[in-house]
């Protein structure tokens, strides 16, 4: 086992190469968002929406939570460990095959009941990427539990820049909804031929119903814990699409995918890394919760005035990045965006947690009881139209934090307040930031240059505060100088 120096070790060098893998992909991201956004009708991507709704439940099954298990468990040594994947990976293809055959057969009925009956055939082609996703997640699994995100780096932009092409070049084309299904479909064969290729682990003919029932006492709490995720994911698509049709599904969904992406840079570089090394440390309360401080406090000096700045500068960015067709869905782009922070650092790292403690049910038990609070409020909302929406979309938001702020005082004896005080640095300069902004912004509203400068203003207001205070100073010149998250997190 890894001690606590090595492993923050591993950890540096981990960060570096996934951080640099997310930002470059998702500079890409929002590129080709952008230019489809003008492309594409709002109903369009409400369309491309529903479909990706239907995938990902699908292929939540054809994983069955082994992803997780492969990286969270213990196991006696290397060939104890690649039984185990040979396991996994056969049980997933296994499964994704047979519910894509499903879905292929009952493609029309499928479709009716997400709300969009016109959808059946493209339904069953972009669930292909159900046994393609099947081919690399196993390989994703053991790069992530080794922190070896260098090797993942080559695949991951092959991936998104076929992607991108792809899906551009028929958009232009005119293909419609169809380019972002075939782009998607291109992006996974590069994933499964790539992560194969470069896996130390094969897969191989081997199969054991012992290891699989071992494995399920934890992967089906895992199972039933991606599928209440899921649940409160998509729930508000489902909602949105089925009372207000692809147009308001498209405001609702596309401006959720844009403010993702944004967030995504750091937290898809550092959520693994945080998954992985919180379960090596599992067994070391007192460092557990010591490294979950430091990584919060890093990674809240970030999100959070983003959070702030896009809610601030809603309107000129809806109209800079998606265009004029969307001016509806600014307020949901802002709202989002204020929200998107917090639920990272307090309710999505809270479950990484219970996941890295081996208690996928405690994560499990926290979704469904935001789903009984979230899913009445966003069916009142919606029979009230889409700004109702909009709102009851933050409001749940903000109950799934207090949810995952009150479970961790039992789980791990973490205080909501002490986890707030950890914090006060960053939110103490977000508000000195957003108080500068609400003296500026009304002065240059009219005016794309004088938005730009306010822009940067804020930015330099907020980081001249950052160096004002101790422990603020001391990460961002520590990351100025390039330390990496080993000492920044010391």
């Amino acid at each position: 086992m890894l001690d606590s120096e090595e492993l923050q070790k591993k950890s540096a060098g981990a960060a570096k190469w996934s951080l640099a893998t997310e930002v470059i992909v998702k500079i890409i991201s929002p590129i080709s968002q952008l230019i489809l956004a003008r492309l594409l009708a709002p109903e369009e991507f409400g369309m491309v929406a529903t479909v990706t709704m239907v995938v990902n439940f699908a292929d939540m099954f054809a994983d069955a939570g082994f992803q997780k298990y492969l990286v969270q468990h213990s196991f006696r040594d290397k060939e104890d460990l690649h039984a185990n994947a040979n396991v996994a990976f056969w049980t997933n293809f296994g499964v994704s095959v047979v519910l894509w055959c499903l879905i292929a057969i009952f493609n029309d009925p499928v479709a009716a009941f997400v709300g969009n009956p016109s959808l059946g055939f493209p339904l069953a082609v972009a669930c292909l990427s159900l046994p393609l996703t099947s081919f690399s997640s196993i390989q994703m699994a053991l790069f992530h539990r080794s922190l070896d995100f260098k090797s993942l780096m080559p695949v991951r932009l092959a991936s998104t820049l076929l992607n991108f092409g792809s899906t551009l070049a028929l958009a232009f084309m005119g293909f419609g909804y169809w380019s972002l299904i075939v782009g998607t479909l291109a992006a996974n064969v590069v994933n499964a031929v790539g992560l194969t290729l470069l896996s130390e682990w094969k897969p191989r003919f081997f199969y054991s119903f012992d290891l699989l029932k071992a494995m399920f006492s934890f992967s089906g709490w895992t199972l039933l814990e991606s599928f209440t995720i899921w649940l409160s994911t998509w729930a508000g698509t489902f909602i949105v699409g089925h009372f207000l049709g692809a147009t308001e599904l498209g405001y609702y969904k596309t401006p959720i995918t844009f403010v993702s992406g944004c967030f995504n840079i750091i937290t898809n570089a550092t959520t693994p890394i945080l998954f992985s090394s919180l379960s090596r440390l599992q067994f070391d309360r007192e460092e557990y919760v010591a490294y979950l401080r430091r990584f919060q406090f890093v990674v809240a000096l970030f999100l959070v005035p983003l959070s702030a700045g896009i809610f601030i500068f809603r309107e000129p960015l809806v109209a800079l990045l998606l265009g004029d067709q969307w001016g509806e869905s600014a307020l949901m782009f802002g709202l989002y965006g204020l929200m998107q922070g917090p639920m990272i650092i307090l309710s999505h790292y809270s479950s990484e947690m219970y996941r890295s403690l081996g208690r996928p049910r405690v994560s499990t038990l926290v979704q469904i009881v935001f789903l009984f609070l979230m899913t009445p409020l966003m069916a009142v909302a919606a029979n009230q139209g889409f700004d109702a929406v909009v709102w009851a979309e933050a409001v749940s938001r903000l109950i799934l934090i207090v949810i995952n702020q009150i479970v961790p005082h039992f789980v791990v004896n973490i205080s909501f307040g002490k986890t707030i005080r950890a914090l006060k640095e960053p939110i103490v300069c977000t508000l000195v930031m957003c108080a500068f902004a609400w003296l500026t912004y009304g002065l240059v509203a009219n005016s794309w240059a004088g938005i730009a400068l306010d822009i940067v203003g804020c930015i330099v207001v907020y980081f001249v505060v950052c160096l004002a205070l101790p422990k603020s100073r001391s990460v961002l010149l520590k990351l100025a100088k390039g330390a990496g998250l080993r000492k920044v997190t010391e």
